[in-house]
């Protein structure tokens, strides 16, 4: 994914404000290996593991979906998407057989994780179905192949899958891989860096689901458009009513919108790992809070209240607490 850098204003400061001292701590506690916070376009502060440049670029798993909300707002306002009530089928015909649940799919199904389709099994051998989208050569075999387990617009479920057949469509609708329209129409624009998707082969299907590799510098480029209703730069590059529409709840879901999360919500799995969710997360200290969220506490919280970005990439917690996190970094923000 070509990007063309533009500097942060205020990045490479060495000292840490002393209003961030209790965030930073906190964030520490729970690993965090690349912390970047922005206020008023400014990078305020910066914290990295040791032997981790600002250069390091990150697998931020899942956090993916969220920047693929953001690209399919750039698809509508292009007219790639007529509407996000168009059925999917018209971008993946194999699904479009008379009979077919999958027909009836929107894009709108697939934004909000109401489709009904559900992700094939994922079990420890080679054969495993839902191995192959993460490890397997043929994304699009597996991504067709999906099954719908209730009707569309019904029922919440948030699978991978939906992520994936998104993606697909995007790259049909456009004409273009993957990467070469984030690109043109996103990434450069905000300024950001060189990035790079995931493929299942040379030349193959992206991996839109997941595993994008960027840096936290860039992610937070991501957050300020966000924060700036779709402008970066002084320039609009996303219509503002889009931003607005993929920070909306979710028709079958209030925590969340279009892959961007609105109210602190357990993403790992509450099996998964040593340290187990918080029975009861922490509510946001202020008003209108979005994060884009990945698996195990890879975060880009948008703070308009406080004018700022929050970024944390780290090690995978499950015990994550999304209020706990970003109330610390509210109250430095507020300390001004």
């Amino acid at each position: 994914v070509r990007g063309a850098p533009r500097p942060w204003p205020g990045a490479g400061a060495n000292a840490t404000p002393p209003r961030f001292d209790a965030a930073l701590a906190m964030a520490r506690r729970y690993e965090t290996l690349a912390l970047v916070v922005v206020q008023d376009g400014r990078i305020v502060l910066e914290d990295y593991a040791p032997d981790i440049s600002p250069e390091r670029r990150f697998d931020t798993q899942s956090m993916h979906r969220s920047l693929l909300a953001v690209v399919v707002g750039a698809a509508l306002a292009d007219g790639h998407f007529d509407s996000l009530d168009a059925k999917v089928a018209r971008w993946l015909p194999e699904w479009s057989a008379a009979g077919d649940p999958r027909a009836e799919i929107s894009i709108r199904d697939l934004l909000y994780g109401q489709s009904g389709l559900v992700d094939a099994p994922y079990e420890n051998r080679i054969d495993s179905p839902g191995l192959a989208m993460f490890i397997g050569t043929d994304l699009r075999k597996a991504t067709l192949g999906a099954q719908s387990r209730a009707p569309a617009g019904t029922k919440f479920r948030g699978a991978v899958v939906e992520a994936q057949a998104l993606g697909l469509a995007l790259e049909r609708a456009t004409g273009r891989p993957y990467a070469e329209f984030l690109s043109q129409r996103l990434w450069k624009p905000i300024g950001a860096g060189d990035a790079a998707v995931r493929l299942d082969r040379p030349r193959g299907n992206t991996r839109t689901f997941c595993c994008i590799q960027a840096t936290a510098r860039d992610w937070a480029r991501i957050g300020q458009l966000v924060l700036e209703r779709g402008r970066a730069g002084g320039q609009e590059v996303l219509p503002e009513s889009w931003i607005a529409q993929m920070l909306s709840p979710a028709p079958l879901n209030a925590s969340v919108g279009a892959w961007w999360w609105i109210k602190p919500t357990p993403l790992g799995p509450a099996t998964s790992g040593p340290a187990q969710p918080p029975a009861q997360t922490t509510p946001f200290a202020a008003p209108g809070v979005a994060y884009a969220g990945g698996r195990g506490g890879q975060r880009v919280y948008v703070l308009p209240a406080q004018r700022a970005v929050v970024v944390r990439i780290g090690r995978i917690r499950y015990d994550f607490d999304d209020g706990q996190f970003a109330n610390a970094f509210i109250a430095a923000l507020d300390a001004r």
